[in-house]
């Protein structure tokens, strides 16, 4: 828990006002360049690997990385990794 708190302080510190024009723009909605589907896995870091910047990516994350078919589940529930692809390409474009 110490190493999440002090990051966050030196985002703050650090990152934070060098990026408060980037941030000022985020605000105003998103229009990322690609929908992004990633492992959940803590050592894959989307923004790193691929060089982006916040706004940049539209990440999902789950467990390998997986899409599953366009349906429901037994429940008749619908998958979050669905609505994560109907936002990225309905609403985002």
């Amino acid at each position: 828990m110490r190493k999440l708190v002090e990051g966050v302080l030196d985002f703050r510190s650090r990152i934070l006002p060098s990026m408060r024009g980037l941030f000022s723009e985020l605000a105003k909605g998103q229009r990322p360049d690609c929908f992004f589907v990633a492992c959940s896995d803590s050592r894959v870091v989307p923004n790193l690997f691929s060089s982006t910047n916040p706004g940049d990516l539209f990440v999902m994350r789950n467990v390998g990385n997986i899409v599953p078919p366009a349906n429901t589940n037994s429940e008749g529930d619908m998958l979050s990794e669905g609505a994560a692809v109907e936002v990225s390409v309905g609403v985002l474009g």
